[in-house]
């Protein structure tokens, strides 16, 4: 995940989106969801802060790379 922040290509999926559906709306170029979710604060790169709270706690995430992207979700129910 480490290498993934530094180049500025891990994004955070916000509960309760399916990351997979993201996952395909950013594959797709759906500007419209994708522009949308970013806009609410439901998906976005993932902050110096939130990256030190997710080494620091390690909770379970699951994750979908979508070159150049990888995003990240707790996973729910884990």
């Amino acid at each position: 995940m480490q290498p993934f922040f530094a180049k500025g290509a891990l994004l955070w999926v916000e509960l309760p989106l399916d990351l997979i559906e993201v996952a395909e709306a950013v594959a797709e170029n759906d500007a419209a969801r994708v522009s949308a979710w970013l806009a609410d604060g439901q998906v976005g790169k993932v902050s110096e802060t939130k990256a030190l709270e997710l080494v620091e706690t390690d909770p379970p995430l699951w994750a979908v790379v979508v070159a150049p992207w990888v995003l990240i979700q707790n996973r729910a129910n884990a």
